[in-house]
């Protein structure tokens, strides 16, 4: 018996460690000004999120996912509310393989079906793990364009450019350190 409860209390410290973790991960792609009241979601073994860390402001981050293939090696997303319903959508069609995602998510904008704020913000850290994980803010502008805005449509790693100019998901890149 005092070898099953040896197992079962290092199993939950091993977890209340990595619910640790995966906040002070995904909180580190925030200002620090958000962090304290955001709320974070992460994975407990289960490949469905769960709430590691219930906030206030709004703003929503989601843990590095463990599953191999997803995304890039490493990377965590922070959104406000405005843009959930686009994040949980565009969630949906990957995990379902959708080949034509950027035209399903398109096409549920243009009609309405999912509401895209005129201006938001989003945070996240991207790499080959967390200690190399490179911060990137990106600025949602549906439909902005290059011209006469001041924005280069050309990739730089170094500077804010526009990507997707033109369609629902036009977007600033700012690379950070």
């Amino acid at each position: 018996l005092a070898i099953f409860l040896l197992l079962i209390a290092t199993g939950v410290a091993s977890a209340n460690e990595d619910a640790e973790r995966q906040i002070r991960e995904s909180l580190r792609a925030l200002p620090e000004a958000l962090r304290a009241d955001a709320t974070v979601y992460g994975y407990d073994g289960s490949e469905e999120r769960v709430v590691l860390k219930k906030g206030t402001n709004g703003i929503t981050c989601w843990a590095d996912d463990p599953r191999p293939n997803l995304d890039e090696p490493f990377y965590v997303l922070c959104f406000p509310k405005s843009l959930k319903q686009f994040f949980l959508r565009n969630d949906e069609l990957k995990r379902q393989g959708a080949t034509d995602r950027f035209a399903v998510l398109e096409a549920e904008i243009e009609s309405g079906k999912i509401k895209m704020p005129a201006f938001d913000i989003r945070y996240s850290l991207r790499g080959k793990r967390f200690e190399e994980a490179m911060a990137l803010t990106i600025i949602h502008i549906p439909y902005a364009k290059a011209e006469g805005s001041g924005f280069s449509a050309e990739v730089d790693n170094f500077r804010p450019w526009l990507m997707m100019e033109g369609t629902p998901f036009a977007h600033v890149m700012i690379p950070g350190q």
